[in-house]
């Protein structure tokens, strides 16, 4: 018996857990409970990093991963230098992951 396995497979992986990823950008968008909601959001990013950078180093996609560094790198960053604006870097380095997870599922669609 012979095990057939899609070219894409990993391309259709990250695509299905970019849908699930962008569910969470809802957590985010929540105001009333904004500690719980950063909590989650940051859990989430934080697990989903690796599996995304993992795929995309295995679709040769060098590109996407240097954009990846330079959006959510560059407040991270900062992050570490600033202490008096780091609440809001926090929310600007996890809105920027969960930006680039909103482009990353549209060109997707054209990896195949």
């Amino acid at each position: 018996m012979e095990i057939n396995i899609s070219k894409s497979y990993n391309v259709d992986k990250l695509r299905t857990w970019l849908g699930y990823e962008l569910s969470t950008m809802l957590l985010f968008l929540l105001s009333s409970f904004w500690a719980l909601a950063l909590i989650l959001t940051a859990i989430a990013a934080v697990l989903f990093t690796p599996f995304m950078l993992k795929i995309l180093i295995e679709e040769r996609r060098f590109g996407w991963i240097i954009f990846f560094l330079i959006i959510v790198g560059t407040p991270l960053l900062l992050l570490m230098f600033v202490d008096s604006y780091a609440f809001v870097l926090q929310y600007a380095a996890l809105g920027m992951f969960y930006f680039y997870c909103f482009i990353l599922r549209f060109a997707i669609r054209d990896w195949e």
